[in-house]
């Protein structure tokens, strides 16, 4: 386990859904971009449970991302919707295949 402030110093990318990098998304706002770019690897460990000190906030994100509260900041706004975008091709691609 790493302290959350190890994964807010790396940079976020998802190569599978995103080879060009997030700022390419047709689908994502330039804020939205650079939010999940700077903040994905740390929700990423969160939701691996490896951050050693997770903050209130870490845990309120938590509950939102298991759809257990509503999201309340722009990053959690963010997320979810990286997440439905990654779901959804995710979804397309187990269909065609």
């Amino acid at each position: 386990m790493l302290p959350r402030e190890h994964y807010l110093k790396q940079p976020f990318q998802d190569r599978e859904h995103f080879p060009a990098g997030f700022d390419h998304s047709s689908q994502l706002s330039g804020i939205q971009a650079r939010l999940i770019r700077k903040h994905g690897a740390l929700i990423h460990a969160l939701c691996r449970g490896e951050v050693a000190n997770p903050t209130d906030e870490d845990r309120h994100l938590l509950k939102v991302i298991a759809k257990q509260a509503a999201p309340k900041n722009p990053v959690e706004q963010a997320w979810l919707k990286y997440l439905a975008m990654t779901r959804k091709a995710s979804t397309g691609l187990r269909k065609s295949a």
